[in-house]
């Protein structure tokens, strides 16, 4: 009897101290990170700088390891730093590590590039694309703007753009360019034909367009350029007598932008009796020009409008100016468009004597205005 209460005594204590084992638990440890969340997993530093800091909180331990600090900073920037926190007690020891911890809250180093050179004298006149590269040393570069400048135009165009990191920290660059497509209006182009020169007459958008005139000569291919410069108007006095000419005008702006060509005709206001492969158009008023008759003291002109005689004069200089109108035979005519013929006589000795000689005829026409 004496013996089964002894193990009856034994076998409760080992009871109680099985249940004293199973009532008691292990070390509680948790912990929270303080810190700035970007992308991708990153963090981008804290409201410490470029720190992130874990905060570990451990219950019931009788120990706890050098690194279960209530505020333990994460030095940044780095790929991926792990933190652990081991706690023990009767009962055993917990360990609980952090996930990699990322930071970066540096910024990409960001540059920008056009996709060509400037069209004209630093200026754009047609779309240009516009790239932005960067550089990140810790995340890497996530992604990075690109954008086709169409305008408005402007001289000084401001274009935003820039690059972005994996942890979601980003760089802005602007990009100015001097911009403009737009063409000048080229307009109130005339020409206006004297006797020693042809007047031409333009208006262009802004008085800063260059203006470039070139001159052909009537049945001629080749063209030679007479103004290249800043002007509302020219006076071209290096043409021929009697000569037919075309006149090819064109702006252009600051940016290389090209106005409409206009051509207008540079028609001659003297008319010589020199021969030439075409029939002149006259300016308005033409004046009559012929060479000198050795001995003539004066001329016998006269103009024909087919096969009629209209008009008739003796000049005693070798040119004669047409009047806007004048009377012949009781009626009254002008220069009106269709073609004419004029003769010249030279008169030689005394009017009354009526000796003449020949000097030579030429034809005209008077265009549709």
């Amino acid at each position: 009897m004496g013996r089964f209460i002894a193990v009856a005594a034994v076998g409760l204590a080992l009871f109680l101290v099985f249940a004293a084992s199973a009532s008691a638990s292990l070390p509680t440890v948790t912990y929270s990170i303080e810190g700035i969340a970007g992308t991708n997993g990153w963090y981008r530093g804290s409201v410490y700088g470029d720190n992130v800091v874990v905060h570990w909180s451990v219950s019931d331990a009788a120990s706890v390891s050098p690194t279960c600090l209530a505020a333990a900073p994460v030095p940044g920037p780095t790929t991926g730093t792990i933190l652990s926190c081991t706690a023990k007690n009767a009962s055993g020891s917990v360990t609980v590590m952090t996930p990699a911890i990322k930071i970066d809250d540096t910024p990409p180093t960001v540059s920008a590039s056009l996709s060509r050179k400037p069209d004209f004298t630093g200026w754009y006149n047609h779309p240009v694309a516009i790239h932005w590269s960067g550089t990140d040393a810790t995340s890497g570069i996530a992604s990075c703007g690109s954008v086709t400048y169409r305008g408005p135009d402007n001289p000084a165009a401001a274009v935003n753009g820039g690059c972005t990191d994996k942890a979601g920290n980003s760089t802005g660059r602007q990009v100015q360019l001097a911009y403009d497509a737009t063409p000048p209006v080229l307009s109130d182009v005339t020409e206006q034909s004297a006797a020693g020169s042809n007047v031409l007459r333009w208006s262009s958008s802004s008085s800063s367009d260059r203006i470039v005139v070139r001159r052909t000569l009537h049945g001629n291919k080749t063209h030679k350029t007479i103004f290249d410069g800043r002007s509302a108007g020219l006076a071209d006095k290096k043409i021929h007598p009697g000569a037919q000419y075309v006149y090819s005008v064109q702006s252009f702006d600051q940016a290389g932008n090209s106005s409409n060509l206009v051509t207008i005709a540079g028609l001659p206001k003297v008319l010589t009796l020199r021969k030439t492969s075409y029939v002149p158009r006259a300016a308005p008023n033409p004046i009559l020009r012929w060479g000198r008759f050795h001995g003539a003291g004066y001329y016998n002109v006269q103009l024909f409008r087919g096969s009629k005689r209209i008009y008739a004069a003796w000049p005693t200089s070798h040119h004669l100016g047409l009047p806007k109108s004048w009377k012949w035979s009781s009626h009254r005519f002008r220069l009106t468009p269709g073609k004419y013929r004029w003769y010249v006589w030279a008169g030689l000795g005394a009017r009354k004597l009526a000796r003449y000689s020949s000097v030579g005829s030429a034809s005209f026409i008077v265009p549709r205005p």
